[in-house]
């Protein structure tokens, strides 16, 4: 006895029910696969940051981003800010006072990790931070010039609380303004921040 094929077992109707729901079940699949998040993006950092003591000083750094959720990711990054300064004064010397010029060079360098939850409004992100510095004075006066350096002996533990909005541009390129603070044990305050950060989603 020879055996049909197992559609022609079916009704024609029922046939061509089943073929549409197969259809339709493989396009939903594949917009779900397209319209899924990329996890990872990469970029650059730019902004300002306000230091006890240095006034305002540009920041510059590298920023790495992981997305494990719809709202939440792993943010690291690493963080420059320079400082130069001059600095002229009198200090006494016996009977006398003395001129002198002063050029203090400074880097201060931070390793934040943060976590980010991420809302159609805003994104808040907070976590430790490694601080490091780096810099030297240079002072001359009529007595002679003086050199004292500052190597990374100074690394203390802090925490940055910041608050942005990720702007998409293209189909990979973000853009993210953000302004936070962070808790340097360099200064006697917590630093405020500006930044605007550009992503690449790869």
């Amino acid at each position: 006895m020879r055996t049909q094929p197992i559609f022609n077992r079916f009704p024609t109707r029922a046939n061509r029910w089943l073929a549409a729901s197969l259809f339709f079940a493989a396009i939903s699949f594949k917009s779900e696969a397209q319209t899924e998040p990329r996890k990872i993006q990469l970029g650059i950092i730019t902004g300002l940051g306000r230091a006890n003591g240095l006034g305002v000083n540009p920041q510059f750094g590298v920023v790495y981003e992981y997305q494990f959720t719809r709202h939440s990711s792993i943010e690291a990054s690493f963080r420059w800010m320079p400082s130069r300064s001059n600095l002229t004064g009198y200090y006494p010397d016996n009977n006398n006072w003395i001129h002198y010029n002063a050029r203090q060079r400074y880097n201060y360098y931070s390793l934040p990790v943060l976590y980010k939850y991420r809302t159609s409004i805003v994104n808040i992100s907070a976590g430790p931070v490694i601080n490091m510095m780096r810099g030297h004075t240079s002072a001359t006066s009529e007595q002679g010039s003086a050199t004292h350096k500052m190597n990374f002996r100074n690394v203390n533990l802090g925490a940055m609380l910041k608050v942005g909005k990720s702007i998409d541009i293209k189909d990979r390129f973000v853009l993210e303004p953000e302004i936070g603070v962070t808790n340097w044990g360099h200064f006697k305050k917590p630093v405020p921040e500006a930044n605007l950060t550009f992503k690449y989603k790869l």
